[in-house]
C-alpha cells in the first residue's frame, strides 16, 4: 500500500486532489464502516476530506455524522481530541485570547500539553467564557454581543446579548449547553437582584440559537449564586449557591434542565469538621460533575459524581495541596486516569499538579506580560456548527 502512486482526482471548481488508492477502497465500504473510521480523523482531516466529491461532502456534513463523532471525541479514552482554551487579561491589552493547547494523557503516562495556535477572527474585545459543550465554545464580548466558536472549524456565529431595564443594581450569571431533546445550544442568562437577609430574586432569560432568540422564562428565589458560569453535564447546567454568603457549609448545587426547562436542587458532599473555613467550585472532567472544596488557606478536595444524580456516588477523587505563597483556589482542567497529575488553574496560572508529591510546575503557557485575570476552558475537537437554525 505504501508504494502506491497517489492518483489525481478532477474536483469540479477545485484544484486537483491527490488521494490515495486506499481512499478509493475506503469509498465503496458501506457507509456505516466508513463513518467508524471516519471519525477516529483529526477534525483538520475530515474538513479536507469535505472536498473529495459530493456524496462526502454530504456525509460529512449529515448531521447524523457530526453527532456520531462528537459523541465519539466526547467518550474517547484517550482524550486525544481534548483541547484547551485561554483567554488572558493583560496589562495594556484586556482579554486577548491565547492559544490553543492540546491536552493529551495516555494511561499510566504523563500529561503532555501542545501548542496548536489557533486564533479566533472574530473581534472579543474583552471576552469572557461562558462555558464549553460539544466543541463549541461561547464568549461574551463588548457591545452586549456574544460569540458562538468553534476552534476546530474556524466557524463563529455572533449574536446579540440581553439586559433587563431595572432601577435597581444587580448582578449577571451565564450558562451554556446542548439541548439534545430539541437538537438546540442555548444560553441561560441570570439576573439576580439582592433582598433581604441575603436572599435573592432571579430573572432568567434563555437564547436558543435555533430559534436565534432571547425568552423570558419564569425566575427563582435563591442565596447568592457564586459562580460567575453554571457547569454544563449531562444536560444540566449547575451553579453552586450559598445559603449564607461567607460558609460553605450552607451551599447546595441549583440545577436548570435545558430541555425541560426546570429547576432543581442537589446536595454538595459532605466536608469539613464545623471549624474549618472552605467554600466550594464547581468543575467537569470526563463528562462527569466535579466538586472542588477549597479549604482556606491551602488545600483543595476534588469529589466527583460517580453517578449523575445520585448524592451517595460523590467520590473524594484526589486532595491537592496549594504551593506556599500562592493566592486563589484551585480550578482542575484535567486529570490523569490514575489521578497523579492533575490539570489547574491556580490565579493567573496554569499548573501541572503532581498529587504524589504535592510538586507544582507552571506551564507558563498563557500570554506573555503581567496577567490581571486568567480564564481557562477545556473543549473537545468537533464539526459541531454554530449556525444551527440559521437559513
Amino acid at each position: 500500500m505504501e508504494n502506491q502512486k497517489p492518483i489525481i482526482i478532477q474536483i469540479s471548481g477545485k484544484k486537483p486532489t491527490k488521494i490515495s488508492q486506499d481512499l478509493l477502497q475506503l469509498s465503496c465500504l458501506p457507509d456505516e464502516i466508513i463513518i467508524e473510521i471516519l471519525i477516529r480523523l483529526p477534525v483538520k482531516s475530515l474538513l479536507k476530506l469535505r472536498c473529495v466529491s459530493k456524496s462526502w461532502l454530504y456525509l460529512l456534513s449529515s448531521p447524523h455524522f457530526i453527532k456520531t463523532q462528537i459523541k465519539f471525541s466526547a467518550q474517547d479514552d484517550k482524550n486525544v481530541n481534548l483541547r484547551l482554551a485561554i483567554v488572558a487579561s493583560v496589562s495594556g491589552l484586556v482579554g486577548k485570547m491565547s492559544s490553543i493547547y492540546s491536552l493529551v494523557c495516555e494511561k499510566n503516562s504523563s500529561m503532555n500539553v501542545a501548542n496548536l495556535d489557533y486564533t479566533l477572527k472574530a473581534p472579543i474585545g474583552s471576552a469572557k467564557f461562558v462555558g464549553s459543550c460539544n466543541g463549541l465554545l461561547c464568549l461574551t464580548a463588548v457591545s452586549l454581543k456574544m460569540i458562538l466558536w468553534n476552534p476546530s472549524t474556524g466557524k463563529y456565529k455572533e449574536f446579540q446579548d440581553s439586559f433587563v431595564q431595572s432601577g435597581v443594581s444587580y448582578y449577571v450569571r451565564y450558562g451554556f449547553g446542548y439541548d439534545g431533546s430539541n437538537d438546540d445550544y442555548k444560553v441561560v442568562k441570570i439576573f439576580s437582584f439582592p433582598k433581604d437577609e441575603g436572599k435573592y430574586e432571579n430573572m432568567v432569560k434563555i437564547y436558543s440559537l435555533r430559534a436565534n432568540s432571547w425568552t423570558m422564562i419564569e425566575g427563582f428565589n435563591s442565596g447568592y449564586v457564586n459562580a460567575q458560569s453554571g457547569v454544563f453535564v449531562n444536560g444540566v447546567l449547575h451553579w453552586e449557591v450559598s445559603q449564607c454568603r461567607d460558609s460553605g457549609a450552607s451551599s447546595e448545587i441549583m440545577t436548570f434542565d435545558l430541555a425541560t426547562e426546570t429547576y432543581g436542587v442537589m446536595v454538595l458532599p459532605r466536608c469539613g469538621n464545623g471549624n474549618e473555613d472552605f467554600s466550594w467550585m464547581l468543575s467537569v472532567l470526563g463528562g462527569c460533575l466535579v466538586a472542588c472544596c477549597n479549604y482556606y488557606p491551602d488545600k483543595t478536595d476534588l469529589w466527583v459524581m460517580t453517578e449523575y444524580g445520585v448524592e451517595n456516588s460523590w467520590t473524594k477523587l484526589v486532595s491537592l495541596s496549594s504551593p506556599f505563597g500562592r493566592m486563589g483556589y484551585i480550578s482542575p482542567l484535567f486529570v490523569s486516569e490514575n489521578g497523579d497529575e492533575v490539570l489547574v488553574k491556580l490565579g493567573t496560572d496554569i499548573s501541572l499538579c503532581n498529587s504524589r508529591n504535592a510538586s507544582y510546575r507552571s506551564l507558563d503557557i498563557h500570554s506573555s506580560g503581567r496577567c490581571l485575570q486568567v480564564q481557562a476552558v477545556t473543549y473537545i475537537e468537533s464539526l459541531a456548527s454554530p449556525h444551527v437554525g440559521d437559513k
